[in-house]
């Protein structure tokens, strides 16, 4: 009896949705530093300093964001996210795993690469309480995205051998029989 990859579409569809909201964001324009001082509010117990430093800090990271490397990475990993989905409805479960383990080490490049980014526009923020509060959260954001997809990454390799032992065994039972 045939085990379907149930694993394999959960993780598709998560990163297909992962990768369109990504793909969505490179497609939004850039926005001006005009249009990020009109959203922001002055709010009560906030310094100037500290409104100019979110300012920079998010525009800083908007430009990284739209930048040829990272538009790059989304691309190419939306690009295998469709071939892994392809090749598993083709009932090609290996090549749609080893596509995956394609995409998700992409995947931690990509965190590898905004995490650099980040600390970046972190040097943008002069405000030191600020600057501390962005660097810890963008630490901890980094570290989480990459444990995620380390966490997949054994999964895939896990089923992969999984299936691998399962059929030696049954390659084994069919001998003896």
């Amino acid at each position: 009896m045939k085990k379907k990859p149930i694993y394999l579409w959960v993780l598709l569809i998560l990163s297909a949705l992962i990768s369109a909201t990504s793909l969505f964001g490179i497609l939004s324009p850039l926005p001006s530093k005009e249009a990020l001082r009109a959203a922001q509010k002055q709010v009560e117990g906030v310094s100037a300093q500290q409104v100019e430093d979110s300012i920079n800090y998010s525009y800083r990271v908007a430009e990284a964001s739209h930048s040829i490397f990272n538009v790059a990475l989304i691309v190419l990993s939306a690009i295998l996210v469709v071939v892994a989905i392809v090749f598993l409805v083709r009932k090609n479960l290996q090549y749609a795993n080893y596509t995956y383990v394609g995409y998700v080490l992409l995947a931690i490049i990509g965190s590898v690469y905004s995490y650099v980014t980040l600390q970046d526009a972190v040097q943008l923020v002069q405000d030191e309480t600020m600057r501390l509060g962005i660097s810890i959260g963008s630490k901890a954001v980094s570290i989480f995205y990459i444990v995620i997809n380390v966490f997949f990454l054994g999964l895939v390799f896990y089923k992969m051998w999984r299936q691998q032992k399962d059929l030696a065994e049954e390659e084994e039972t069919g001998e003896f029989a």
